[in-house]
């Protein structure tokens, strides 16, 4: 029994030797990496027909359903009605430049939306917005932030569009609602976005005879571990100063181009 002890304890120290070396060389192998060098995962919202769910196709995920929140780099798969907690993190309004999916899809640039091409589009029989060259243009609201999860906090997109638009602007009415006092002046200020944790659950819709998932979302409360806070605070940064990289064409692989019918009315 004892020699199991000593067994344990010398792999104990082991492990916390391993440790310091694993602070110590932080980061190595890294050096010569940019944003072009990783993905940003998208947090999606699967739908009866996401390639995702059906056991015939090479992109199905064992367990995946309709409803379930799907990391699109990990694959991790989120139950809806349990969900995700996030902190987000930083906002940004685009108009998404597509490829129709019956001539192939595939992401073809991203606009500004004081951009003049975004008033030269004209809605087609399934209430599209077409531009003269064919191309679906479709306003999108993005949301960066941090999920949590057992490992710690992960990076990720959510990408709303269509119905999902209005769902974002709920959000952000309720994450301007939040206030903090400043201690010198006594006075309420908007507090910082990534301040507070959310819970993303999804919920059914329907709109005349079309169903599918959307997003709903839930305050919990402040962010209170001062290592998180930093995170949140640094992955902002790092979106605001073009050091993350979003590959649209991952997105096009994702359910949030399969949508049904009714999310684009």
């Amino acid at each position: 029994m004892a020699k199991a002890e000593t067994a344990v304890a010398v792999k104990e120290e082991t492990n916390l030797a391993l440790a310091g070396q694993y602070t110590e060389d932080s980061g190595s192998g890294f050096e010569e990496t940019s944003s072009e060098s990783f993905a940003i995962p998208f947090l999606t919202v699967l739908q009866s027909g996401s390639p995702q769910c059906k056991k015939s196709d090479g992109a199905y995920i064992k367990g995946a359903e309709e409803g379930f929140l799907w990391n699109s780099v990990t694959n991790e798969l989120f139950p809806g009605d349990v969900g995700v907690e996030v902190i987000p993190c930083h906002y940004s309004h685009r108009y998404i430049e597509w490829k129709l999916r019956e001539n192939g899809g595939g992401f073809v640039a991203e606009h500004l939306p004081n951009d003049p091409i975004i008033g030269a589009t004209e809605r087609d029989d399934k209430n599209r917005n077409i531009l003269s060259n064919g191309n679906q243009l479709s306003d999108t609201r993005n949301h960066y932030v941090l999920i949590r999860t057992a490992n710690g906090l992960t990076p990720a997109i959510m990408s709303l569009s269509s119905s999902q638009i209005t769902k974002s602007k709920k959000w952000m009415s309720m994450m301007q609602g939040q206030k903090v006092k400043d201690p010198a002046t006594g006075m309420y200020q908007i507090a910082p976005m990534f301040s507070n944790v959310y819970k993303v659950t999804t919920v059914p819709q329907t709109k005349d005879q079309y169903s599918w998932f959307g997003y709903d979302f839930a305050l919990i409360g402040k962010v209170t571990d001062d290592g998180e806070y930093a995170e949140a605070k640094n992955f902002n940064h790092a979106v605001k100063a073009g050091m993350t990289k979003v590959d649209r064409n991952m997105e096009t692989e994702s359910p949030s181009n399969a949508k049904p019918a009714a999310e684009n009315y």
